[in-house]
């Protein structure tokens, strides 16, 4: 019996043929002088540290934002039945960077095994009225796999404000 791909990447997928990516008004998020535009090919070795954010314009300082970097090709685009995989969560934050926020799930940069095609990694940045709640820890790799995260979104009363990806081929 093979195993079933989680709804959760049908809801990633549908957010990225919603086609809803932004053009980098709102957020700039960078490794190194590498800003994140949607059309980014990167290799694992840019991306192993945690990434620049710039939220560049004024907010509703009543709000918190969340930023959600997520894999929905794990452990491949062909067959993601691990997926998505969680690869950050930083949750309440107003200040510019996100220095101000709460490490849901600490950064851990693109892994992709050999041979598994492209990847995409997509950064989604959420607003809300009250601050995120999340109870597990995501410190193993067994714990990222499959991470719910149209649940998460509805539990925690989420709204994207924010998309953008880019690629990194194993």
């Amino acid at each position: 019996m093979s195993e079933e791909i989680s709804s959760d990447v049908g809801y990633l997928i549908n957010l990225l043929n919603g086609n809803q990516m932004s053009g980098g008004e709102l957020c700039e998020i960078s490794y190194g002088n590498e800003n994140i535009n949607g059309k980014n090919q990167l290799t694992k070795e840019q991306t192993q540290q945690q990434p620049t954010i710039n939220i560049k314009q004024q907010l509703d300082n009543k709000k918190y934002l969340t930023l959600v970097m997520i894999d929905p090709d794990a452990p491949s685009g062909e067959n993601p039945i691990t997926g998505p995989f969680i690869h950050w969560i930083l949750a309440n934050f107003k200040a510019n960077g996100g220095k101000d926020g709460q490490a849901i799930c600490a950064y851990t940069g693109p892994g992709p095994r050999p041979g598994t095609g492209k990847h995409r990694y997509m950064f989604l940045i959420y607003q809300s009225d009250e601050q995120v709640k999340e109870d597990r820890k995501f410190d193993t790799i067994p714990e990222r796999r499959k991470f719910p995260m149209a649940t998460f979104v509805e539990n925690n009363h989420l709204t994207l404000i924010y998309q953008t990806l880019f690629t990194v081929d194993a």
